[in-house]
């Protein structure tokens, strides 16, 4: 067993992994929808974009600038059915961040 001194132990100890976020789940679907509010001349409510993730969010790249909550209302079509209904009941992050778009 190997000794170690009591004063470098800690600089002995195995890096810890460095967490990262969470993944995405995969939408099976191949597209992705904008649950929340119209916005005049940027996104209209039930925006369809085909294709991954990314390829989302550089469409709505201009909505999301101005708007940040615009990318929080962009569900996956797997999604979209539950996210639907959730979107209307209050005590949950999409209800609130369609509230603040609305009111804007």
């Amino acid at each position: 067993m190997k000794k170690t001194d009591p004063l470098n132990a800690a600089a002995e100890l195995p890096e810890q992994p460095v967490k990262t976020q969470a993944k995405r789940p995969v939408n099976h679907s191949g597209f992705y929808c904008y649950i929340g509010p119209n916005l005049a001349g940027l996104i209209q409510h039930g925006t369809i974009f085909r294709g991954s993730w990314d390829d989302a969010l550089k469409a709505a790249a201009a909505a999301i600038e101005k708007y940040p909550l615009v990318k929080s209302l962009i569900v996956s079509g797997d999604a979209l059915p539950a996210e639907r209904l959730k979107i209307k009941k209050p005590g949950n992050a999409l209800y609130e961040n369609y509230k603040k778009l609305a009111g804007k």
